[in-house]
């Protein structure tokens, strides 16, 4: 996949691993992109926006942590 459009992404990570390198982003139209490490990117066949956002495995990093 190319490079996405990450600017008005919210970006998800692990909640126990916080800086690990692994992000889901969701995008205004609800897709959700994987990345599975800096720069590799795939849309996200298993997690949707909802579980993302509802569950506490993950949690949204500020906009000024995601690079």
């Amino acid at each position: 996949m190319d490079t996405p459009d990450l600017t008005n992404a919210t970006t998800y990570v692990v909640t126990d691993q916080p800086n690990a390198v692994d992000r889901w982003h969701v995008l205004p139209d609800m897709t959700v992109i994987y990345e599975r490490r800096p720069g590799e990117f795939e849309e996200s066949r298993v997690l949707t926006a909802s579980t993302l956002r509802d569950r506490a495995v993950w949690i949204e990093v500020p906009k000024t942590a995601v690079s």
